[in-house]
């Protein structure tokens, strides 16, 4: 490109200099203008299934149609194994005594996390809560460390099961993760937060900022137990397990907090009682994630500094059933 003179060029310069200072002003007006956004890119995985739940193979970029609070995006479209997009992945783990039975079956998991979810490319990264959150294994890919740090998770607490907070620690964990990294986090939990400092309505603005998709996995942990091995049973205190099912009877009017996680952040809530669903459920998770679509887009200037609702439709596909990220907070 040419350079461009300062102003003082037809003083100094003469008719030479000033022809090429025009010459470059004409060359800069052709050049198509940069793009000036708040959000360097947006990254939308997208799970597309019929009605029975089976995954659509075969889509292409041409068949998607993506809004941002209505504007129609250019995307991109990658493969769900692309190299662009790892997998980072916390898995928190509900540890409260009342979940004894449910954590005997979790331990023997651990293995499954590498080799089903994030992949060779992948890191995942274990963390425990009941009156507290605690990390467990910092992000790794050896699967050996992932199962070790599952298996180390014993229960404590009896009742509390601070599921908020764990999530508001899972999301600043992985935001330390690579931009172009698929953020996610799994939860194996009861469906209701136990005695969080954190909020709802702030949880779910920190999942959505940080571009984390989450997966709860929930059981009950009153029906549970009748699934489990009597050692993996043990008898809680002082009559715990009849106080504790009057508490959880009052508890079910309270927001499922999976629910709303799920919803919230284009993921899905699944449910298990025994070893083999929960298997299943991990199974299932990484079968999606590894079936997705990953599309993403630079968004363009917006006066809309809030949250941006983001649509994706399947031109082809009319019927199928879509599941992304509702939208996307622009950086601060």
């Amino acid at each position: 490109m040419l350079p461009i003179f300062p102003e003082n060029v037809f003083k100094t310069g003469g008719h030479a200099a000033a022809v090429l200072f025009l010459l470059s002003v004409v060359s800069n007006a052709q050049q198509p203008p940069t793009i000036q956004t708040n959000v360097p890119l947006v990254l939308v995985p997208v799970t597309v299934t019929d009605r029975k739940g089976n995954f659509i193979d075969g889509l292409s970029v041409e068949d998607f149609l993506l809004t941002d609070d209505g504007a129609r995006q250019n995307v991109r479209m990658d493969t769900s194994d692309t190299v662009l997009a790892p997998v980072s992945l916390v898995a928190a783990v509900q540890c409260s005594g009342i979940s004894a039975a449910v954590l005997a079956k979790i331990q023997r998991v651990g293995g499954m996390i590498q080799p089903l979810i994030t992949g060779d490319r992948g890191r995942a990264a274990v963390i425990a809560f009941d009156d507290e959150v605690r990390i467990f294994q910092e992000f790794t890919s050896d699967s050996t460390k992932i199962r070790v740090a599952f298996e180390k998770i014993q229960p404590r607490t009896i009742r509390s099961g601070k599921m908020l907070d764990a999530a508001a620690e899972s999301f600043r964990l992985l935001q330390t993760r690579p931009e172009n990294s698929r953020r996610i986090l799994l939860i194996l939990s009861e469906s209701r937060d136990r005695g969080s400092k954190m909020k709802l309505p702030q949880a779910v603005e920190l999942a959505q900022r940080a571009g984390v998709t989450v997966y709860p996995a929930t059981y009950s942990a009153y029906a549970t137990p009748w699934t489990a091995k009597p050692e993996d049973n043990p008898p809680m205190p002082g009559g715990a397990d009849y106080i504790g099912g009057l508490i959880d009877l009052c508890r079910l009017g309270k927001i499922n907090t999976a629910d709303v996680f799920a919803q919230s952040t284009g993921g899905r809530h699944l449910s298990f009682e025994t070893l083999l669903g929960l298997e299943n459920a991990i199974t299932r998770a990484g079968e999606e994630i590894h079936s997705q679509y990953l599309l993403s887009f630079v968004p363009g200037d917006s006066k809309n500094e809030g949250f941006h609702h983001i649509a994706v439709a399947i031109t082809s596909h009319p019927d199928a059933v879509v599941r992304a990220r509702p939208g996307y907070w622009p950086s601060k």
